[in-house]
This record gives structure tokens, sequence and C-alpha cells, in this order.
């Protein structure tokens, strides 16, 4: 699999970081780090690359790439690199730039896995997109303490999968899967499984009917998602409530709880205006949220 972690900053995102490496870690999973900086003035663009160029040779540390250096020593820390001998870290190559459009340094994880720190320049919501579409990310895992406004552009404009990493703990957690049985909560059934496997985590299933009038299609909905974790050998349990889903998603989460859930089903524009419910869910919850899609 293919994980890429957004940070704003090796301090700001410390604990995204380490929640993200630990998963990556359990997944044996190819990692990149995405850090994105205000675009350059012009006038000085040429003479910045220059010197990121020269990175390994002058040992000088310009914002941005400090940031990627703070990032790489981190997952060190977090025993996700490849050493040699002597304790140094295994690299593909120091530090590049013009790879797929950003400046990139390559090591290799412990299980000689790609880990790629990355450094675009731009708009966050359009680097992160092309880093996704440039490398095909099965995840991307980023900090829930982006003002609103960007956070909710991130899961509403991000074309993957995305892990929501809010108050991150280093605790064996368990995972809340919300199922309605439609397509989006199919698909984060499977992605959740695929995960709580993984982590040997315990998981709970949600379904939430609106009125008691519906409670039995809720029902059946959780039943046939349970067949479905019965068969991934998923250890779980079934919970069917009638109310309101956010309010019943946030009375279910815990601190120690992963929420997973589907993409909404509201129009783009409407999610723009008012909110979508994975978006909800995340200001509602004091944990970490995979949206699915």
């Amino acid at each position: 699999m293919k994980f890429l972690i957004c940070i704003g900053g090796v301090e700001l995102s410390a604990e995204t970081l380490r929640f993200g490496a630990r998963i990556a870690k359990a997944f044996e999973a190819h990692l990149s780090l995405l850090y994105v900086q205000e675009r350059l003035p012009h006038a000085v663009r040429p003479e910045v690359g220059l010197t990121r160029e020269k990175l390994s040779e002058w040992e000088i540390e310009l914002p941005g790439v400090k940031v990627l250096v703070g990032a790489r020593s981190l997952l060190l820390e977090e025993g996700l690199l490849k050493t040699g001998p002597s304790g140094e870290i295994v690299e593909r190559h120091g530090l590049k730039p013009a790879i797929r459009g950003a400046y990139e340094l390559h090591v290799y994880g412990l299980h000689g896995q790609d880990i790629r720190l990355r450094l675009r320049e731009g708009d966050v919501i359009d680097e992160v997109n092309k880093e996704v579409e440039s490398d095909q990310h099965d995840l991307v895992i980023f900090g829930a303490s982006q003002k609103r406004t960007l956070l909710n552009k991130l899961i509403q404009f991000i074309d993957c999968s995305m892990l929501v990493v809010k108050n991150p703990r280093n605790v064996k957690y368990e995972f809340l899967i919300c199922t309605d049985s439609s397509p989006a909560s199919h698909r984060a059934e499977l992605f959740g499984a695929k995960l709580a496997r993984s982590l040997d985590a315990p998981v709970t299933l949600l379904s939430v009917a609106k009125f008691k009038n519906r409670e039995h299609v809720a029902m059946e909905g959780a039943e046939r998602a349970s067949r479905f974790l019965a068969r991934a050998g998923v250890h779980h349990s079934i919970s069917v409530r009638v109310g309101n889903v956010v309010d019943q998603i946030a009375a279910h989460a815990r601190e120690n709880t992963v929420v997973v859930m589907g993409t909404s089903r509201m129009s783009e524009l409407r999610k723009l205006l008012f909110g979508s419910k994975p978006m909800k869910v995340v200001e509602a919850v004091n944990c970490p949220v995979l949206i699915v899609k």
C-alpha cells in the first residue's frame, strides 16, 4: 500500500507524523511525506533552487528543507528507516529538485520500502492532489489542527481516502465502522476491515436509523456488514441505534476509537456551504476519523 502524510511543520505535525508512521509501519507500506510551503518570489527562486541542489554538500538547512530533515529524524526515532552498519540512514538519493514536480529526499524503510520526503510550493489543496495523482496513494493522512475552512476543503476536494488524525495517542485503538448499506459504506467496511485486521484491533459496527420505523433496515444493513467482517476474520460487535447519525457516532467514539465512514452523498455545493457529514463527525469527536472514498 502507499500512504501519504501531509505535514505543516515538524513541531506542529509531530504527533500526526508519529501516528501515521506507526500505521505505515504496521502495513510495511510505501510512505511519502509532503510539506507544502508558499510559493517563493520569482526573484529569489534560482538562488534558492541552487542552494537546495547543493544541500548535501553545503549542509545548509533552508525553510522547507529543514522540515524534511526534521521529519526524517522523527521517522528514524519511530524505527521506520533502514540504517547501515554505523547507524547511518540508507538513502536512494539525497535532496533533488524536479522529481515529479517536487524536491525529494528518498530513503529506504526498515523492510526496503520506499520512504519519500517531498517539498512542494503553492496552494495546499492543489499540491496535495498533484501528489495523490502522481503516485496513486491509497490513503492520505493529515492532522485536524488546520483551520476549519482548509480542513473542510481537504475532506471535500482531495480525491483519495483520508485519515484525519485528531487527538492522536499511543494506545491500542478500536475501530468504529459506520454502515448504512450504501456503496460508500461498503467501501468503508472493506478499508476499515483491512486496517483493523492489520493492527489486530477490535471493531464495532454502528448502524443508525433516523426514525424508529426504519430500525429494522439498519439492523439488516448491520447484519450484512457483520457477515462480511466474519468472512474477513475480523472480531467485531454490532450496535444499532435510532437518532441523528452524527450524535450517535459521537456517543460511541472514545479517545481510543478510530471512526471509519464513507463519503457524504450531499452535492459538492451543499458540502462547501454547510459542511459534509464527515466534517461534522470530525468536529464532534475527539479521536481520528478515517473517511473512505
